[in-house]
C-alpha cells in the first residue's frame, strides 16, 4: 500500500499484521497536515491536560459519582435543604406546614431548621430552576464526590507520590462511611457531605496558596454546616503561618483568617436570632431535647462513655439471612468500619502539621463527645466525618506516606466493608 508516496508492504500470515493493515488503511484516509494536527493535539493531551490537577480531580469526582449514585437510592424524603432554599428564595427563614416526618423546631404552622444552613448554597440554584422537586440526595452525591476531587489536589500538593495518592483517594472515598453519607442524602448526612467539601477546599488552599481570608472563609462555611467543625481551627491556624519569616507576618495572617473565622461564627448567630430572637443554638428548639437522651441537656460530660462506646464497640447485628449479620441502625464502631484508621496511632508527631491534625482533630471533638445523641440511624459513626480530613492525615503518617501489601489489603477490607454497609443497611 502507499501512504505519502511511501510504499510498505505489511504480511497478513498473522493477528499482528492484520491489525497492523487495518491501522495503516485508517491512517491513510487522513492527509499529513490532519495527522500532524492530530499528533499535536495529542501532545497538548499528554504534556498538558492529562497531569493537569484540576482535570485528574474532575474526573475522579465523575467515577466516584458514578459509583455513589450507582449504589444510592436516587432520593431522600428529609430534604430539608431544598425546603429551606425555597424559603429563602421567598424571603422566609422558616417552612411553612412543614411535613410530619421532618425534624424541623415547629412553632404554629412555622417549622424552623435546626441545622446550619451553610448546605443550602449548593441547592439554592436548583431550586431556582425546579422547585421543591429538586432532588437532594442527587446534589449530595455530587458534592460528595467534588469533595473527593478536592482531596486529590490537596495530596498532590501534599507532595504524595501517585500510587499512594490513588490509595488514600480510595481510602476517603469508598474506605469509610462518607460513601454511604454522601449516597443518603437526607438532612443530617448533607449537612455532613457539606462539612467535609469546604473542609477539603480549606485543605486544598491552604497546601497551595494558602491565603488567609479565604482558609477563614471556607473553615467558616464548613462550620456554618456542622457547627462542631468551627473548632477545627488549630489545624488551619497552624497551615497559615507556616513559612512566615517575620512574627509580624504571622500575626498578620492568624488575625485575617481568624476575623473571617469569627465573622462566620457571627452570621450564624445572627441567623439563629432572625430565626428564634435568641442567640440559642438551633437544636436546642427540637422537641428532641425533651426525650431522655438529653436528660441532662444537650452536652454534658456524662454522655462521654456513650459516645466512645458508639465509636470504639458498637459493631454489627446478627441476621437470619448470608452472611448472618448486618449493620446496626444505632450505627457501626469508627475502626469496625474503617479498620485502616487503625494507622492514626502511628502518626508521627514530631511532624508539624500531623501534630496540628492531631490539634483539630480533638478540639472538633469536645461537642461530638458530650453531645447526648451518637448520631442514629446511620451506618458507620458519621460523627468522625467533621474530622475525616484530620483522620486522614494522620493515617498517611501512621502508613508513612508509602504502601505496601498489608496496607493495600487493609484499604481494600474497609472498600469491601463500606460497600457492604451500603447495599444492606436499612
Amino acid at each position: 500500500m502507499s501512504i505519502n508516496n511511501i510504499s510498505i508492504s505489511i504480511p497478513a500470515d498473522n493477528e499482528e499484521a492484520i491489525i497492523g493493515n487495518i491501522l495503516w488503511k485508517f491512517y491513510s484516509r487522513f492527509p499529513s497536515e490532519r495527522l500532524s494536527g492530530l499528533k499535536q493535539t495529542a501532545t497538548v493531551l499528554r504534556q498538558k491536560v492529562l497531569p493537569n490537577k484540576w482535570f485528574q480531580a474532575a474526573c475522579i469526582a465523575a467515577l466516584i459519582f458514578v459509583i455513589y449514585f450507582v449504589t444510592s437510592e436516587h432520593s431522600t424524603p428529609y430534604d430539608l435543604y431544598v425546603r429551606l432554599s425555597d424559603a429563602f428564595i421567598h424571603g422566609r427563614l422558616y417552612l411553612i406546614d412543614a411535613p410530619s416526618w421532618l425534624e424541623v423546631a415547629r412553632n404554629g404552622t412555622k417549622g424552623f431548621v435546626m441545622e446550619p444552613p451553610a448546605p443550602t448554597l449548593f441547592v439554592l440554584p436548583c431550586v431556582a430552576i425546579w422547585g421543591l422537586s429538586t432532588n437532594q440526595a442527587i446534589i449530595s452525591m455530587i458534592v460528595g464526590s467534588a469533595a473527593i476531587g478536592l482531596f486529590w489536589v490537596a495530596a498532590r500538593q501534599l507532595g504524595w507520590s501517585t500510587r499512594f495518592r490513588v490509595a488514600m483517594t480510595a481510602l476517603v472515598a469508598l474506605g469509610t462511611n462518607f460513601w454511604w453519607v454522601s449516597a443518603t442524602g437526607s438532612v443530617w448526612m448533607f449537612a455532613h457531605v457539606s462539612a467535609v467539601f469546604f473542609l477539603m477546599a480549606a485543605l486544598v488552599e491552604t497546601t497551595g496558596k494558602n491565603r488567609p481570608w479565604f482558609v477563614g472563609l471556607l473553615v467558616g462555611l464548613a462550620g456554618l454546616s456542622r457547627l462542631p467543625t468551627f473548632l477545627s481551627f488549630p489545624f488551619f491556624a497552624y497551615t497559615v503561618s507556616r513559612g512566615v519569616n517575620t512574627r509580624r507576618d504571622m500575626i498578620l495572617r492568624l488575625a485575617l483568617f481568624g476575623d473571617v473565622l469569627a465573622i462566620m461564627g457571627v452570621l450564624y448567630l445572627l441567623y439563629t436570632y432572625g430565626e428564634h430572637g435568641t442567640l440559642n443554638l438551633g437544636y436546642e428548639h427540637g422537641e428532641f431535647v425533651n426525650g431522655p437522651l438529653f436528660s441532662k441537656g444537650l452536652f454534658s460530660l456524662s454522655y462521654i462513655p456513650r459516645q466512645l462506646n458508639a465509636i470504639l464497640f458498637q459493631g454489627p447485628v446478627l441476621s437470619d439471612n448470608f452472611p448472618f449479620f448486618k449493620p446496626s441502625y444505632m450505627g457501626l464502631g469508627l475502626f469496625f468500619t474503617t479498620p485502616a484508621l487503625i494507622y492514626m496511632f502511628r502518626a508521627r508527631l514530631k511532624d508539624k502539621m500531623t501534630l496540628a491534625a492531631l490539634g483539630g482533630l480533638l478540639l472538633t471533638s469536645i461537642p461530638i463527645l458530650t453531645y447526648g445523641a451518637t448520631g442514629f440511624a446511620q451506618f458507620g459513626y458519621r460523627f468522625s466525618l467533621d474530622v475525616l480530613p484530620f483522620m486522614i492525615l494522620l493515617v498517611a503518617s501512621g502508613m508513612r506516606y508509602r504502601l505496601d501489601k498489608f496496607k493495600m489489603t487493609i484499604i481494600i477490607l474497609c472498600c469491601c466493608i463500606n460497600l457492604w454497609g451500603i447495599l444492606t443497611f436499612q
